[in-house]
């Protein structure tokens, strides 16, 4: 298993003989066997988590498949190819919230399991299972606590994430993809914090952390019992090979 960070919650996952993109949104996409499937997952439409750039690996890459949460506008994407000569209709599936799909890869007889969780912000997070192995991508799945929020807010906010991260307890992971938003100041580490608990998961990485990479070393400090799991970012294009 290889990881790529390509920036901010923007990564690529490769597991040999396929690859996995996750929110692509800035910094440059690694080359890529263009025999193996290639799958592109959108968790929803903010445009930190979605660049309709995306869209072009259609014309490198012929085992492409696009995941789109339901709010991803890709119609007009579609249509606007469709018009440059090339068909996505057959190569993007459009996701709901906590719904399970089975994808057979292009090029491959095999099968990618791909269960979604609803966000607690925007969108979907996504649990995909493969060759018997698990990953998770959070998107905007997280904990977010904000001091500016009523109390109520922030009980709610509880609820909702925590009603998530059951549905993942028992599940062992090869990798996690999370939020750590140093915006939240004192609440940043909440919801790393909390997954962590109550997951098992192999490796970390941490997302979402607009370019300062200082608050994966301040969560780390803070809890050092998880130096092992939490893989320290610390720039766009970092190539991650995990054995």
């Amino acid at each position: 298993m290889k990881v790529t960070y390509i920036g901010h919650s923007g990564f690529l996952l490769d597991v040999s003989n396929a690859y996995f993109l996750f929110d692509y949104y800035e910094g440059d996409i690694p080359e890529m066997n263009r025999e193996y499937p290639l799958v592109v997952f959108v968790s929803h439409k903010h445009a930190d988590h979605y660049n309709p750039a995306i869209f072009e690996l259609a014309k490198k890459y012929p085992n492409v498949h696009y995941v789109v949460s339901r709010d991803v506008p890709v119609k007009w994407k579609i249509q606007e190819y469709m018009q440059q000569g090339i068909s996505l209709e057959d190569k993007v599936s459009v996701v709901r919230k906590n719904t399970d799909t089975e994808l057979v890869l292009p090029g491959q007889k095999e099968t990618l399991k791909i269960t979604t969780l609803k966000s607690t912000d925007e969108g979907v997070a996504y649990l995909l299972a493969y060759r018997e192995k698990k990953y998770y991508h959070a998107g905007d799945l997280n904990l977010w606590l904000w001091a500016g929020e009523s109390k109520q807010y922030n009980d709610n906010m509880r609820i909702k994430y925590f009603r998530e991260l059951e549905k993942l307890r028992g599940i062992q992971l090869e990798a996690a993809f999370l939020p750590l938003d140093p915006r939240q100041e004192q609440d940043a580490f909440g919801g790393m914090e909390s997954f962590l608990e109550h997951v098992r998961v192999r490796k970390v990485f941490p997302m979402h952390f607009w370019g300062d990479y200082s608050v994966i070393e301040d969560f780390l400090r803070k809890h050092p019992e998880y130096e092992e799991q939490v893989v320290k970012v610390g720039k766009m294009g970092q190539a991650v090979d995990i054995s």
